[in-house]
């Protein structure tokens, strides 16, 4: 694509509202959902101050989990504050769902706040090194050290691990592939919310620069049929979802790579490739959010699909 997919100075990614205020310029609009549980949503017409993904917070009975903490350090000073105004708990806890800027940039401001950063193994590996990629050839110096110098989790695992916020409160981090390959997605039983991260947007069009869509697909699968009630929050989308908001971006999954495989049949690749799917995604996806994406999600699956497609190496399995 022609510009980069994230962008802190107005440009990361395309990528009961207790924040929200006056000609809606609060970073995030705080959705309560059961029993503690908490969603940040991004207001992007916060501009600089825009949180530029979606996070969330479990209250439990002794102390606080948060899941992402945005795009930049001020709107997570301002989760911060928000989870201050309604508990005296200690945050304890920080999760990465993935190691993406607009996922991770906040973590020193939790950190600083007395909290333990939890991530998979890939998140701490790739977070000062695959971040600078999304700024591009002519990165500055400052971009470069604001990647550089971005909070890493002190805790990381390479298999599913519970944490508690107080008895009876156990909170499941679930290793499961599909967006990068470290991704983690936050069960709470006790509230039925299941927090995704990047594995779950919201009628909204993916980031596939990391991708690997066979398994992401096989991933919601295995959510669908493990939390079929449940409340999902997404990491890019306007709203929480349901199994069937689910079950729709899975479709687009597939619908993406079953057009990409039937033009790859008949010989195309790269543009003439892409003017003969990206019609086909015009036509059943073209009122979801973030459609410019839909060029570099034709290219990068068809490198998928022909198997040359470069993505991080993973250091450790994500299975």
């Amino acid at each position: 694509m022609n510009r980069p997919i994230y962008n802190l100075s107005a440009a990361l990614l395309l990528s009961c509202a207790t924040f929200a205020i006056a000609q809606n310029t609060a970073a995030f609009n705080l959705i309560p959902l059961a029993n503690g549980v908490s969603a940040a949503i991004d207001n992007p017409a916060a501009k600089a101050d825009s949180s530029g993904s979606n996070a969330a917070f479990i209250i439990g009975p002794d102390s606080v989990a948060v899941v992402d903490t945005f795009e930049n350090p001020t709107a997570a000073q301002k989760l911060l504050d928000a989870i201050h105004s309604q508990t005296k708990l200690p945050v304890r806890f920080v999760i990465n769902t993935h190691y993406h800027l607009d996922h991770v940039a906040g973590n020193q401001v939790f950190a600083t706040a007395g909290a333990i950063g939890l991530a998979h193994q890939n998140v701490s590996t790739w977070e000062h090194t695959e971040n600078l990629k999304f700024f591009g050839p002519r990165i500055t110096p400052q971009q470069r050290n604001f990647v550089e110098t971005l909070g890493l989790p002190q805790l990381t695992y390479t298999h599913d691990t519970t944490v508690f916020l107080g008895d009876h409160r156990p909170i499941l981090l679930r290793v499961m592939p599909g967006h990068t390959g470290g991704d983690t997605i936050v069960y709470d039983s006790t509230a039925n919310v299941v927090i995704c991260g990047d594995l779950f947007w919201n009628h909204t069009l993916p980031n596939l620069i990391d991708a690997t869509t066979d398994q992401w697909i096989a991933t919601i699968n295995t959510l669908l049929a493990d939390y079929p009630t449940a409340t999902f929050v997404p990491g890019h989308g306007e709203h929480t979802g349901t199994a069937a908001d689910l079950r729709d971006f899975r479709d687009y999954l597939v619908f993406l790579r079953a057009s990409i495989s039937a033009a790859q049949a008949t010989g195309l690749q790269g543009q003439p490739l892409v003017d003969a799917v990206l019609p086909q995604l015009k036509a059943k996806y073209g009122t979801w959010a973030f459609f410019d994406l839909a060029q570099p999600d034709i290219l990068r699956t068809d490198e998928e699909l022909r198997g040359v497609k470069k993505i991080p190496h993973p250091e450790v399995s994500t299975h």
